[in-house]
């Protein structure tokens, strides 16, 4: 065990070099969050995270992924299904900052109750090493070192990850102008992902994120021009437009058929905040969030603790991760599932699978509206409710064919999601 964890110690904390200078003077840059953008633009080119502006996921992709999710089964280091001695094996990739957040997450998973018995998480990560790295032609000396120096040693298989998440950038790419940077760290980010696939066979999912402010870095920090001011903000477009151009059907990304040569991509917590200014949802970033020897990018306990508590709260709440991340009866999975929020709890839609007439129970007695999508996104029903009591089980008759759907519940300016399948 100790040769393990002096290996990752080593591997997480080589980006740490002579000049390590931190300057709690650069407290603010004044770019707007991506997340915050919206439909506005910077320097000509939209924000949100993900398409139109928007920081929601297009239904079709989201459905996409609550399927894929639920597909997650505990493997054995073969990569076959099994039940009883299987695991399900999440990797974390990226250089040393992205090796301090997943190794809190780590920790903070292995002490939790509330988390699948079944789960694993490997950090796979090595500092002062980017995505130019991971993706050299032909080569495979990256990988091969951290395949055999941390996971085999683990007793796990790159057969058995099925789940992962990254945070990098590029030592190639240091030259500070927009879109030049975001564009090229764009491009290998293509290529590590496609990279990712072949060394990680049954990868399903990865959820890609972007750096935290970078303004702290003084000018003679290491990688200063890497994930300092402006480079950390124009990583967010990085993620933004390689999480686009899979959902817009670029083939090179593809996640469904034979031999797809990507897993399915989602945004990860977005990090970026411009430093002490508070971010729509009050982010914020201080300098004490910064070790004081960590070049104004590697985080202190309270910058680490922040990106983890983020990290941990979207892989127990989203409808990619929740039903393969949350604490289950053992490692017994049902063939079918609904994957919800803790706000959609409240609202209960039974039984699923159903053959089209199914109860809903625990609406609120207000002007309710109830819509039902189909897995590309279509919409197929649709049902006002004004006058109704709701208090009671609401029984719905769709008469819709076998499959997968999506309901939205809105009511009172609030949305419940609810997946449900006909048989």
């Amino acid at each position: 065990m100790w040769q393990r964890l002096l290996i990752i110690a080593l591997l997480s904390c080589a980006a740490l070099g002579s000049e390590a200078q931190l300057d709690c003077s650069h407290n603010t840059v004044g770019y707007i969050p991506i997340n915050d953008l919206g439909t506005d633009e910077f320097m000509g080119y939209q924000g949100g995270l993900y398409p139109d502006g928007s920081n929601e996921m297009p239904l079709s992709h989201l459905i996409k992924g609550s399927i894929i999710g639920n597909s997650i089964r505990p493997l054995d280091i073969d990569g076959k299904i099994d039940w009883t001695d299987g695991v399900i094996v999440m990797a974390g990739f990226g250089a040393s900052t992205a090796g301090s957040t997943f190794n809190t997450l780590t920790s903070v998973v292995n002490n939790s109750d509330s988390v699948s018995e079944c789960l694993e998480l490997i950090g796979l990560t090595f500092g002062g090493k980017g995505l130019e790295s991971m993706v050299p032609g032909g080569s495979f000396t990256y990988w091969n070192l951290l395949t055999d120096s941390i996971l085999e040693p683990t007793g796990f298989s790159p057969e058995q990850v099925q789940i992962g998440w990254i945070k990098s950038a590029s030592k190639d790419d240091s030259i500070n102008e927009f879109p030049l940077q975001a564009d090229s760290i764009y491009s290998k980010y293509i290529r590590a992902v496609q990279r990712l696939k072949v060394v990680f066979p049954n990868l399903k999912i990865l959820y890609v994120t972007s750096h935290a402010y970078g303004g702290y870095a003084g000018e003679l920090s290491d990688n200063v021009k890497l994930v300092g001011e402006p480079a950390a903000y124009y990583g967010g477009f990085s993620v933004k437009w390689l999480i686009e151009s899979q959902i817009n059907g670029d083939p090179r990304l593809r996640y469904e058929g034979a031999n797809a040569p990507a897993p399915w991509l989602a945004w990860a917590p977005y990090y970026w905040a411009d430093g002490i200014q508070p971010r729509s949802d009050g982010l914020i970033w201080e300098c004490s969030d910064y070790e004081e020897d960590g070049g104004g990018f590697h985080h202190s306990e309270s910058g680490k603790l922040k990106e983890t508590d983020m990290l941990f709260d979207f892989l127990y709440n989203h409808e990619s991760s929740s039903s393969w991340f949350r604490s289950t009866s053992g490692c017994t999975f049902s063939p079918v599932s609904v994957t919800e929020s803790d706000a959609d709890k409240d609202v209960q839609l039974y039984p699923s699978p159903n053959n089209g007439t199914f109860l809903l129970e625990g609406l609120q007695p207000l002007p309710t509206d109830i819509l039902i999508y189909a897995v590309n996104g279509t919409l197929l029903r649709s049902y006002s409710y004004r006058s109704a009591d709701l208090t009671q089980p609401l029984l719905l008759t769709t008469d819709l064919p076998p499959g997968t759907y999506l309901l939205n519940i809105m009511a009172d300016k609030q949305t419940t999601r609810k997946i449900f399948f006909v048989i």
